[in-house]
């Protein structure tokens, strides 16, 4: 990862002396600001506006749905550009401008009545979660973090899901008493003020460019480095980590990953559609978030103390029972509820352990260079699965195949994780 400051970065705010390392905490600030507020705010909550929308304008499923696939698919094609992007200019004001473009894409949505201006919304979405929902996040954290990387990605995705879960609720409310539009219009004027301060504030691109340590640096490592901020780093290079079958491997489960936690945007409908109730269905968005919270600090913690292996096995086997019990849950609203929080630690997976799994198997010494591909293979099955779950229920009138996916690619996740970390490092350890 590239560790020289860029033209334009302001004057370091703090000595090495001052704050030092500890301004990684708000390095995590920044990351809630451009990427847990206006995912959590909009981006886990529009499974809620969904049914509203084609009660209102009578489209089916899949068209109502259709930007939820342009969007990750625009975003895999623009990752690579925007990893460029990021390395070339001074990545606050890069995340200032995405982030208040996503908002102010997401206020003209409260006034949209043609399709076309949801498949351009999507298009503008895509756009602009390539530099902030899979990408920058890690890569920050990476740079800024020598120990406790695993809990700064459990901090941030964690209040992504606590703010989801307040949110959703609050949208069914504000849909029930003034209409989605309303609903979304203080939505977006939310996610555009809010993390367009914080991301200007606190985003900056390392160490290096401030004359500080990484978090949990040792001071003999920054004594013998060349450059303030730097530290000894080791790793894969992109060619290695290409040659590797884990590389391609650890791409396939992180996808796994996000096909398994876009799931929860269909359970409202779900559980609309089925003797629970919509009532039943809003709340378990919430209970999923929830489950989310504690399943990111948990495993970022566990990520951390006994590695991402582990970990990982542990969040897959907790995503496939507890899809499992919400699948066999019939009528019971209490099984059901269980299920979903214990789903909410497997939705966890995809914001922490596919990062350390990249972290863990293929070092940082190139960090951002490996894990943009590994966002790129994110997104384009998170394209892939708005439009898997839409076109499962217009085929068959109902969600059983959706659940039976699912638990499937979470069991199989369990069993490729260890083949990642025990192969990934045989690339790059010997070199």
């Amino acid at each position: 990862m590239t560790t020289n400051a860029t033209p334009g970065n302001l004057a370091p705010l703090a000595p090495k002396t001052g704050l030092g390392s500890n301004y990684a905490w708000l390095i995590v600030v920044a990351c809630i600001g451009f990427y847990a507020i206006p995912v959590g705010v909009v981006g886990n909550t529009s499974g809620v506006f969904l049914t509203p929308v084609m009660k209102e304008t009578g489209w089916d499923r899949t068209t109502a749905s259709l930007y939820m696939t342009l969007q990750p698919w625009v975003a895999a094609l623009c990752t690579p550009f925007a990893a460029k992007i990021m390395a070339k200019y001074n990545p606050r004001w890069v995340l200032t401008i995405t982030a208040a473009l996503y908002g102010l894409a997401t206020i003209w949505t409260a006034y949209a009545t043609q399709p076309w201006e949801w498949h351009a919304y999507g298009v503008i979405y895509g756009i602009c979660c390539s530099f902030f929902m899979f990408f920058a996040v890690p890569t920050l954290i990476n740079a800024w973090f020598r120990k406790g990387a695993g809990v700064a990605l459990g901090v941030a995705g964690a209040t992504l899901s606590l703010i989801a879960a307040l949110c959703s609720p609050w949208a069914q409310s504000m849909i029930a008493t003034s209409g989605w539009r309303s609903a979304r219009l203080v939505f977006g004027i939310i996610i555009t003020v809010i993390p367009t301060i914080l991301t200007a504030l606190f985003v900056r691109r390392d160490p290096a460019s401030m004359g500080v340590l990484p978090y949990g640096a040792e001071a003999q490592s920054a004594a013998s480095s060349d450059a303030p901020g730097a530290s000894v780093q080791d790793g894969a290079t992109l060619d290695q980590a290409r040659r590797s079958f884990s590389f391609y491997l650890l791409i396939l489960v992180a996808g796994f990953f996000v096909l398994c936690a876009a799931f929860f945007q269909q359970i409202p409908s779900f559980a609309a559609t089925g003797p629970l109730g919509a009532a039943a269905g809003a709340l378990a968005v919430s209970i999923v978030m929830i489950g989310s919270t504690i399943g990111k600090f948990l495993l970022g913690w566990m990520s951390d103390k006994i590695g991402s292996m582990a970990t990982g096995v542990f969040a897959a086997l907790c995503g496939a029972l507890g899809v499992a019990m919400a699948f066999f849950s019939g009528a019971n609203v209490t099984v059901f509820y269980i299920g979903m929080g214990i789903f909410g630690i497997g939705f966890a997976a995809l914001t922490v352990v596919a990062p350390m799994l990249a972290r863990e198997g293929f070092g940082t010494a190139n960090y951002s260079d490996i894990y943009q591909w590994v966002s790129t293979g994110i997104f384009i099955f998170s394209g892939a699965a708005a439009l898997i779950y839409a076109q499962i229920f217009d085929l068959t009138k109902k969600f059983d195949a959706a659940f039976i996916l699912v638990i499937v690619m979470y069991v199989l996740t369990a069993v490729f994780i260890p083949i990642i970390v025990k192969n990934a490092r045989k690339s790059w350890a010997k070199a």
